[in-house]
């Protein structure tokens, strides 16, 4: 069980009818001591549970044929717990949450383009692009031409986001970094053994 999660398991209220059910509404909100409760209906749902998000967002999930009564009796009674998790989300950390989704909207609109037109430029191909937020790596490139790129590129200058892009552009024909990589890397960016070398003294963790 995840450290910011408290699961309630009871039975199920036989009486609810499936018609009730639909006209009931599947969301709802509370405060609690100054903390906002969302309780939220899911038809896979089995057990109430309740998530404490490391930006503070309290999240109650819960079996569509339970009551919100009910789930809020669990609340109540585990306050103290909700109180305390809620109290390790710093300022600092729901700031981190905001600068992530931030630039998540940005790389998605950026950095899938921009793949694509050097893609054309170079003659290269590839299957399908993913924007995540990765920890260690700047982007990586599967054995099915995948290119997986880090969301935290766009808090780079354009020449590091070019160098990253056709590093993995470049690993669609050399999945290894042998001479004939860098050989076709150069010929499309004379400059890219200088750019690599300054991008290795940038850390992820440092942005954000």
């Amino acid at each position: 069980m995840n450290l910011f999660d408290l699961i309630f398991t009871g039975k199920k209220n036989s009486k609810t009818s499936v018609r009730s059910l639909v006209k009931r509404s599947t969301t709802r909100t509370d405060v609690l001591d100054g903390i906002k409760i969302l309780y939220k209906k899911h038809p896979f749902s089995k057990n109430i549970r309740i998530s404490v998000k490391p930006d503070g967002r309290v999240l109650v999930t819960m079996p569509k044929n339970a009551s919100f009564l009910r789930a809020k009796e669990f609340v109540l009674k585990n306050k103290d717990w909700i109180k305390e998790r809620v109290s390790k989300s710093t300022p600092k950390t729901r700031e981190n949450e905001a600068v992530i989704e931030e630039r998540r909207k940005l790389a998605h609109k950026i950095l899938p383009k921009r793949l694509d037109e050097l893609a054309r430029k170079y003659g290269f191909k590839y299957a399908k692009v993913f924007v995540k937020n990765q920890r260690t790596v700047w982007g990586s490139c599967s054995y099915r031409n995948n290119i997986n790129l880090n969301l935290n590129l766009v808090a780079l200058d354009s020449e590091f986001i070019d160098y990253v892009l056709l590093h993995e552009l470049t690993h669609t024909v050399h999945k290894n970094h042998q001479k004939a990589f860098y050989d076709l890397l150069t010929k499309n960016m004379p400059n890219a053994l200088d750019i690599q070398k300054r991008l290795k003294k940038i850390k992820i963790s440092a942005l954000k």
